[in-house]
């Protein structure tokens, strides 16, 4: 009897590897730890302490977020996320065809928020990506990509999606502090360092569609390398994705639905964000500013 999917795909790492002990330690940090820090209890901490510090002035960027709403019942948490963001940011959410009209009740009376109706084919990263294509974000200086998680397959997946929701845009003081980086011109992608890859292993079944998009994208050799944030969700300077559209993919090009969890177009383009920037010479760190390579 074949061995299950994921168990397949956590075994490319390599049982003995350093990559998969440290697989093996977040996934333990973050049933433990990682609940606390999400638990109500942890909120209601991190939100004392924010009183506590030194407001900044809003950064001079124009902001936007992108998620999409796959789990209606979630919307609640992107609303909280959006809710960091300067006044006036939009939300943009991709949601599936039939799912459009709850969505569009569902906001009725919530305001600067847009609904994009898409196939659902490519989870989250379709949709956006068909988004990026008709110039939806180059109006913007960082966009924060989010989208509803939940990872059946994974044991911790509702916490990484609440941690991840946490760090990216958990409250409005670390939100300023993120957008405070897009100051800087060459800054292409922020995310949360736990969440990035670059050992080989991560590859998985991803690296010879990686290249071969890569080469089509006219990625100088240099740029094409290892290193992603594992679940597509970060913060964005949209001229840094621009390679992206060269592929012009349309949604057809994706893969129809079946519960993939590896070597699906989706799955290589995750590797291919970090790579676009690179490209183009823009910078990719962590929440604190620091080089991620």
């Amino acid at each position: 009897m074949a061995p299950p999917a994921r168990l397949t795909a956590i075994g490319r790492l390599g049982f003995r590897s350093r990559a998969y002990a440290l697989h093996l330690y977040q996934k333990i940090a973050a049933l433990t730890l990682g609940a606390v820090f999400v638990s109500p209890t942890g909120r209601y901490v991190r939100r004392w302490m924010a009183r506590y510090k030194r407001r900044r002035p809003n950064p001079n960027v124009r902001a936007a977020l992108v998620a999409h709403l796959y789990y209606l019942d979630l919307l609640p948490e992107i609303l909280e996320c959006r809710a960091t963001l300067p006044a006036g940011s939009i939300l943009h959410l991709t949601v599936p065809f039939d799912k459009v009209e709850q969505a569009r009740r569902l906001v009725r009376d919530v305001s600067d928020v847009l609904v994009h109706p898409f196939e659902n084919r490519g989870r989250d990263v379709a949709p956006f990506i068909g988004l990026l294509n008709a110039g939806t974000f180059d109006a913007y200086d960082a966009v924060l990509k989010l989208h509803t998680k939940r990872s059946p397959h994974l044991l911790d997946g509702e916490i990484r999606r609440k941690l991840l929701f946490s760090v990216l845009a958990g409250e409005r003081g670390a939100t300023s502090r993120i957008l405070s980086l897009f100051e800087t011109p060459s800054i292409g992608i922020v995310g949360w360092q736990a969440c990035y890859r670059e050992a080989a292993p991560y590859w998985m079944g991803n690296e010879a569609r990686v290249r071969t998009l890569a080469a089509l994208m006219e990625v100088p050799d240099g740029a094409v390398r290892l290193g992603f944030f594992e679940g597509s969700m970060f913060w964005f300077r949209p001229a840094a994705l621009s390679r992206l559209r060269r592929l012009q993919l349309s949604q057809e090009n994706f893969e129809p639905e079946m519960r993939q969890l590896d070597q699906t177009l989706h799955h290589a383009l995750e590797r291919c964000f970090t790579i676009s920037a690179w490209a183009d010479d823009y910078i990719v760190c962590g929440l604190d500013g620091r080089l991620l390579k």
